[in-house]
């Protein structure tokens, strides 16, 4: 397999027609390696496939899955422990500024 990462682009209006998966696979969008384009598709038992013309190869439905996590934009956050908010360290500062009164105006 490419050890580029996988990029994943969903929905069928982002299909070209050049390409067209064998009736068993339902097609959710693209997938990319690199300069590598295919269908993504999957199958009835739920397996992960990319087809690029008469060639279909099975994927890791864990990459998969991160890649559309990743498409939607949201990011898998049981993999990692949830970061505690940025706090804010600098303290505001206030600034009092003089008024200026207009001087009374010069006789002629």
């Amino acid at each position: 397999m490419n050890t580029m990462p996988m990029q994943v682009i969903l929905g069928v209006a982002s299909l070209k027609a050049y390409v067209t998966a064998p009736k068993a696979f339902h097609v959710l969008g693209i997938v990319r390696f690199g300069q590598e384009y295919g269908l993504l598709a999957t199958n009835t038992n739920g397996l992960y496939f990319r087809v690029n013309g008469s060639q279909i190869a099975a994927l890791d439905a864990c990459t998969v899955e991160r890649a559309i996590d990743y498409a939607q934009g949201r990011s898998r956050s049981h993999f990692h422990a949830p970061e505690a908010p940025a706090r804010v360290t600098a303290t505001p500062q206030i600034v009092v500024r003089k008024h200026r009164h207009a001087a009374p105006p010069l006789p002629h």
